[in-house]
């Protein structure tokens, strides 16, 4: 009797704890949209213009975009935006791959927006998402960049779809 009664607790304890663990959940939601960028000719301005040796620095944002260098031609990049703070500076630099520093071209621009955290599941957690998005170039008398857009204004970055900012250069 003593056997029966110490097995069947073993079975009770030992299913309590297999059907108290959860599944393993991945997380295949839209996360936090990072910002499109697309280079364009600013000569034509409907045709695509690659850039190359381009190195990317996000003020305040450490990791991969932490003086990140792009040395392939691309014509569009994808960038993190900052989730604490209303507003993103972005430093361009052209020919920013090289060991020569005195054909480094250095812009700075800022995006402007209004966040937003919102719930997306358990395993994914919340995302930010960026309304009224408005950009602006400082100048330096010396931009290698000539002017550059949101495609729409005010810019809602909800997703990474398509392209949210125009360089021309």
């Amino acid at each position: 009797m003593k056997k029966n009664a110490l097995f069947i607790a073993i079975f009770i304890i030992f299913f309590s704890v297999l059907g108290s663990c959860e599944k393993d959940e991945i997380c295949l939601e839209d996360i936090t949209p990072r910002l499109i960028i697309r280079f364009y000719d600013a000569t034509d301005p409907e045709d695509f213009k690659q850039v190359t040796s381009l190195k990317v620095n996000i003020e305040g944002i450490d990791g991969d975009y932490e003086n990140e260098t792009i040395t392939f031609l691309t014509d569009s990049i994808a960038i993190p935006i900052k989730v604490t703070e209303d507003i993103t500076k972005i430093k361009l630099t052209l020919n920013g791959k090289d060991a020569d520093e005195t054909n480094d071209n250095e812009d700075t621009f800022e995006i402007r927006y209004i966040r937003e955290d919102e719930f997306v599941s358990r395993s994914c957690g919340y995302k930010t998402i960026f309304y009224d998005g408005v950009t602006s170039l400082e100048d330096d008398g010396d931009n290698w960049i000539i002017s550059l857009e949101t495609i729409d204004t005010p810019q809602d970055i909800l997703n990474e779809k398509s392209a949210h900012v125009k360089i021309f250069h």
